[in-house]
């Protein structure tokens, strides 16, 4: 069995801060938090107008950010990543148990979202130190045990 499937950051409680190199950057964030159906998102702006948030909430309007105005109407009525990598490994042990092995599992930021996004956007830690866009994908293998 081969899985490819959205992924969500862990630890889940890192806090990230956001801010925007396009001028409609901030527009689109607003309208995107009312608008998305996956969850409330938690978000609240500092002093120095940057937008801080739990990482996975970051994520998922992100990885909406970068597909655009035209699939904006189905990137909001869903969900991204539901599971952390620890998460998914740890329901698929539960799942399957003894009868499966798991013979890949890696997470990554998919190729393409850097190049899209880091004209856009400026994502910081809590400090205020540039850090990398959170992984956006895992691959699992999974084969039948003998």
């Amino acid at each position: 069995m081969i899985i490819r499937d959205g992924i969500m950051t862990e630890p889940k409680d890192l806090i990230r801060l956001l801010a925007f190199r396009d001028p409609d950057g901030f527009r689109f964030f607003t309208r995107y938090v009312e608008d998305f159906k996956g969850r409330k998102i938690d978000y609240e702006i500092t002093e120095d107008n940057k937008i801080k948030l739990p990482v996975n909430d970051l994520m998922e309007f992100l990885y909406t950010y970068t597909w655009g105005e035209e699939a904006y109407p189905h990137e909001v009525q869903e969900q991204f990543g539901y599971f952390t990598p620890s998460e998914y490994r740890k329901v698929i042990e539960e799942t399957l148990g003894s009868r499966a092995n798991i013979i890949c599992f890696r997470h990554y930021l998919q190729e393409g979202y850097s190049t899209h996004l880091l004209p856009k956007v400026k994502v910081m830690d809590e400090s205020g130190k540039e850090t990398a866009l959170p992984d956006s994908t895992c691959f699992i293998v999974i084969e039948k045990a003998e």
